[in-house]
Parts: C-alpha cells; structure tokens; sequence
C-alpha cells in the first residue's frame, strides 16, 4: 500500500516507534505517555546512518532516546536496527530539526541535545542553510533542561568556528578547556569520524551548557564531569 500525503509527497506507513507530529505526537508534551515513563530525553539531531544514539540507548535503558533524521528511509533502518537490538527506550522523528526543535519538545525537557557533523555547506553563498544558526541556539536553550548539555562534532573548521560564535552568543557556555578536543566524550566514533579521520581530517568535539545554568564565571569542565 502507498502512503501519499496531501501535498504528493510520501509519508511513511504507520510503524512502531516512528513518531510524527499530529499522528503520533498530539502535542510537544507527549513524550512521556509515548515512552510511557518519565525519563531523562536524549535527542540526536540527523543521526543518518550511525548507531551512536542505539549504543547509547543500549548503555542507559534508564533514559528515552529521540533520534531526528527528516530522511524517512534512514529513519527505518535506524528502527530497524533498534528492533534488532530489542531496545524499547527509542523512537525516531522523521521531521526537519527546525519542526523537531520548534515545535515537537516542550521547555526543559532535553537533558542531552547531540549534533554530529552536520552538512558544513562549504560554500559562502551556501553557509545560511547551515544547522546551527542563532534560531539553533535560542530553541536549543528553550528545550534544555537544567543542567542539559549539548554535544556537537565537525570536521570543518570554519564551521566549527561558527559553531562556537553562536553558542556563544546564544547564551551558552563552552565546557571544553581548549574550546574543543579530538577524541569524542563519550568514546562514540560516528560513521563520517571514522571516515574523516582515514582523509587525515581534524576532528573538532565541542561541549555546551546554558550559562543561566553553569554561571557566567565557571570554569571550563572535562567532558566526563560536564556529561554527569
């Protein structure tokens, strides 16, 4: 059977732990009955193909997972992968991150917000459609919870630049020590780390919290303090 939606385009059948707006998710303050428990919240903005949030879901059962990924058909292998798994503490959202963090997750309800090497749209012309943006920065602070950090990667530094500026300047605090550091915090390699580092590419990991929450004068945490 073909699912079509009002504009053409397709929209996937309805399937355990896929969540859509409107469909599954009545309301951004749905995500405990979804999950059915109250539990720290994981995202992960564009997971692609990497099986970072899976390894994290398998480590914390404790806490729910919510993978962002607009692409329909990544986002059934990646449930396909968590049904493998028999992992119960995930679902996946197959929308924009602009929908995803605008619109799909009440205020302090994120406890971890995870951006791995977004598209760094090498291109001057083309830098505007880059993820992380001032309207990144502002939503990312309104979903946080307290105390709720964000983990970002890149291989570009300009991007990584960029990302540093904004955070900035979008109230946050940067909690690497050196700005930001090689190896992952959390140990994870994601699939284009791997990849960029065979092509001899720096890898930049970056740690961020609220500064209303860390305070304008803390100092700079290790990842394995900052990650509690």
């Amino acid at each position: 059977m073909r699912f079509r939606s009002s504009r053409g385009g397709w929209v996937p059948p309805p399937a355990p732990q896929l969540v859509l707006p409107g469909r599954e998710l009545i309301g951004p303050g749905e995500w405990p009955s979804i999950f059915g428990r109250e539990a720290p919240l994981i995202v992960e903005i564009g997971f692609g193909k990497d099986t970072f949030l899976l390894e994290q879901a398998e480590a914390q059962p404790e806490r729910d997972h919510v993978g962002v990924e607009r692409d329909t058909h990544r986002a059934a292998l990646f449930l396909k992968r968590a049904a493998a798994r028999g992992l119960a503490n995930v679902r996946a959202l197959p929308v924009a991150a602009e929908m995803a963090l605008g619109l799909c997750f009440p205020d302090a309800s994120i406890a971890e917000l995870h951006v791995y090497f977004p598209d760094p749209w090498p291109k001057v012309r083309h830098a505007k459609n880059r993820l992380v943006q001032p309207w990144f920065a502002r939503e990312s602070r309104r979903v946080l919870a307290p105390g709720g950090v964000v983990y970002m990667a890149t291989d570009d530094e300009p991007y990584r630049d960029q990302m540093l500026d904004v955070m900035s300047a979008g109230g946050f605090v940067n909690l690497m020590a050196d700005g930001w550091q090689e190896q992952a915090p959390l140990g994870h390699e994601t699939k284009f780390e791997r990849l960029w580092r065979r092509r001899g590419r720096g890898i930049h990991h970056m740690l961020f919290r609220d500064r209303a929450t860390t305070g304008a004068g803390a100092p700079a945490l290790s990842a394995t303090t900052a990650s509690g």
